[in-house]
């Protein structure tokens, strides 16, 4: 006959909920110290600053750069919350089993999980924002929701890491191994990646309404408009023309062309006709030369004003109501995925393997 586990025999003598929450929310925090899930901290800073590296330079400065700002960040937060939970029910089914038939409350079991992912998702949040602001990230003065910007950006990034690991908590009650669950993990992450939305990933039009349902579509919207995207700058344009700025271009210029840019004026076009002849004259001209002709910068001011108006996005809009309402839905997703895995646990006593 198999040995009972102190953990069983406490779950047989403490019936009733709370006190079993006690129970597991004590053991996970045992494991957390003793089995080395405290390595969760390090790797959020290893990928909070390699992430830093690539969107430190544009992040809050152009639309380009908060738009990647703004994915990366929601990349990191998920890749952090799925694998928080990824394992911790599938690695430990048979002892759940045991221990449903003993007495134990699935609700219970599940309550202690979401407070010690809780927790352990605030720990990455706060280590991920330190690291942020240590690798020098240009964050503005001034908070949108709260007096803080980090503070509000560090909400966003909390509640997309724990709906992800509510969804990982849901997938590790549905696999049988952790193989399984290993498994599924990469195609969940390709999932909400891909069907983020928000201009990242351009998507088929009938497809748009996939990202309603994602976490990293509320999550990339959350922090989009937070840092305000459609006030930014958009640059990729202009920097693509300086880039020819030795380019040689070969045009004809004529009076008549001439006149017209001085709105019709008949001396120009008489000057011109004496300068360059009645039909004209072919020039070849750098688009550097051109440009400092017609003025770089109001060139540069015009290109940038057309693009960046091009470019606006009405999901990101810059509004308390915005932001709140993907943090409420965020936290929807949360509660959702861990009442399913309440249902799914129910009925694991059915499970003959």
């Amino acid at each position: 006959m198999p040995e009972i586990s102190s953990r069983t025999k406490a779950v047989i003598r403490h019936r009733g909920r709370l006190s079993q929450i006690k129970i597991f929310f004590g053991e996970m925090l045992r494991m957390f110290i003793y089995q080395n899930d405290w390595k969760v901290l390090p790797m959020a800073v290893i990928i909070a600053a390699l992430v830093s590296l690539v969107v430190r330079s544009d992040f809050f400065v152009t639309m380009e750069g908060t738009l990647r700002g703004a994915f990366a960040l929601t990349c990191v937060a998920i890749w952090n919350g799925c694998f928080n939970s990824i394992q911790v029910v599938c690695r430990e089914r048979p002892i759940i089993k045991r221990e449903h038939r003993s007495g134990m409350h699935i609700t219970s079991y599940i309550a202690a999980h979401m407070l010690y992912q809780l927790i352990i998702c605030l720990l990455q949040t706060g280590v991920t924002m330190y690291t942020l602001m240590a690798m020098k990230i240009k964050f503005p003065a001034e908070g949108f929701i709260t007096p803080w910007i980090i503070v509000d950006i560090g909400i966003s990034v909390l509640l997309i890491s724990y709906s992800a690991d509510m969804l990982s908590l849901l997938i590790s009650s549905i696999a049988r191994s952790t193989t399984s669950a290993m498994t599924v993990m990469p195609f969940i992450l390709i999932f909400q990646l891909i069907f983020s939305g928000g201009g990242f990933f351009t998507l088929p039009e009938r497809l748009n309404f996939v990202s309603d349902y994602t976490i990293s579509g509320y999550g990339m919207t959350a922090i989009a408009a937070q840092a305000d995207y459609n006030s930014r700058p958009m640059v990729s344009g202009w920097n693509q023309l300086a880039k020819l700025k030795d380019e040689k271009i070969d045009l004809k210029v004529t009076p008549d062309a001439l006149a017209d840019l001085a709105g019709g004026n008949e001396d120009v076009k008489a000057i011109a006709e004496s300068l360059l002849g009645r039909d004209g004259r072919e020039i070849s001209i750098t688009l550097g030369q051109l440009l400092d002709s017609l003025g770089e910068d109001d060139v540069r001011n015009f290109i940038q004003e057309k693009t960046s108006s091009a470019s606006l996005n009405q999901k990101f809009e810059h509004t308390e109501d915005n932001v709140i309402s993907c943090w409420i839905q965020l936290i929807i997703f949360a509660l959702l995925f861990a009442v399913l895995s309440v249902v799914v646990l129910e009925f694991i006593d059915r499970d003959k393997r």
